[in-house]
This record gives C-alpha cells, structure tokens and sequence, in this order.
C-alpha cells in the first residue's frame, strides 16, 4: 500500500493588505504567511527549508490570493 504524506503548514498574519478582495471587492484583506511544519527525518536533514509563501485573504468571502514581494501574482 503506497502511503502519501499530506505537509502541513502554519499560518501567520502579516497584517492588513492595502488591496481589497479581487473576488468580492470586500476591504477586510490581511496577508498571511505560511511556511510548512518541520516533523519526523525533517529533523535530522540539515538542509530541510520552511519553503514559505505569502498571500491574501479576504475575511468576507474566504478568498487567498497568492502574492511574491508585495504583489499578487
């Protein structure tokens, strides 16, 4: 039986976006960055990355937009 191994990642608030939702158009955007939890041989490799990834979430419908230095893409 092949057994896939779904990564985890923990989510902080940035802060308050400037843009609002391009879905909704709500003003209630903040950025998020996620970054993936470090468990099991992740451990032991030295050279294991948090690969982290930033985006926008809009509160009122749920939307993420992902964005790369400030910009969403």
């Amino acid at each position: 039986m092949l057994r896939m191994e779904v990564r985890q990642r923990r989510a902080v608030q940035i802060g308050p976006s400037p843009l609002p939702c391009g879905i909704c158009g709500g003003t209630d955007v903040v950025a998020v960055e996620s970054r993936l939890v470090r468990h099991g041989v992740d451990w032991l490799n030295p050279r294991w990355k948090s690969s982290p990834r930033t985006h926008d979430l809009c509160r009122e419908c749920g939307a993420k937009h992902r964005t790369e230095a400030g910009r969403r893409i």
